[in-house]
């Protein structure tokens, strides 16, 4: 198999096992909401043989920062205004830190508008991205294996 087809279908299978593994758990807590954002992060993981750990960091931080600030947001309202705001603040603040994943600010617009607590940050939005990395990590690992 030529590796460009090898590479998406592990990319392919990256996005079904991982958004498998999440909308099951937010079926059973009741936080189906999240799953846009996860979704397009999940489809923008492609395997990376080489993988590096320093991106995974930008995008767990990104998340974190837009789920804060989401539930900052909260505190004020749960318009749609409020939300477009928050989620406006939320990428401003990534481009200063040098940590922009843009499917992040979906959890800061989707918590200001869902009126999320601060558990919000630990479950959906450290899990759900901590299973995406997860699953492309061993992916990746199983691409570096193959390529031997």
């Amino acid at each position: 198999m030529e590796l460009n087809r090898k590479y998406k279908l592990f990319a392919f299978l990256n996005l079904v096992i991982s958004i498998s593994i999440i909308t099951f758990a937010s079926i059973e807590t009741h936080v189906t909401f999240i799953l846009p954002p996860f979704l397009a992060t999940a489809g923008t993981k492609f395997p990376d043989p080489a993988w590096k750990f320093q991106r995974s960091l930008v995008i767990l931080s990104s998340y974190l920062l837009s789920a804060f600030i989401g539930v900052i947001f909260v505190l004020i309202g749960s318009s749609i205004f409020i939300a477009v705001l928050a989620s406006i603040v939320a990428y401003g603040i990534e481009l200063i830190l040098n940590i922009e994943h843009p499917p992040s600010i979906l959890a800061t617009f989707l918590g200001v508008l869902e009126r999320v607590s601060p558990i919000y940050i630990l479950h959906p939005v450290l899990v759900g991205v901590l299973t995406i990395e997860g699953i492309n990590y061993v992916i990746s690992r199983i691409m570096k294996m193959s390529k031997k």
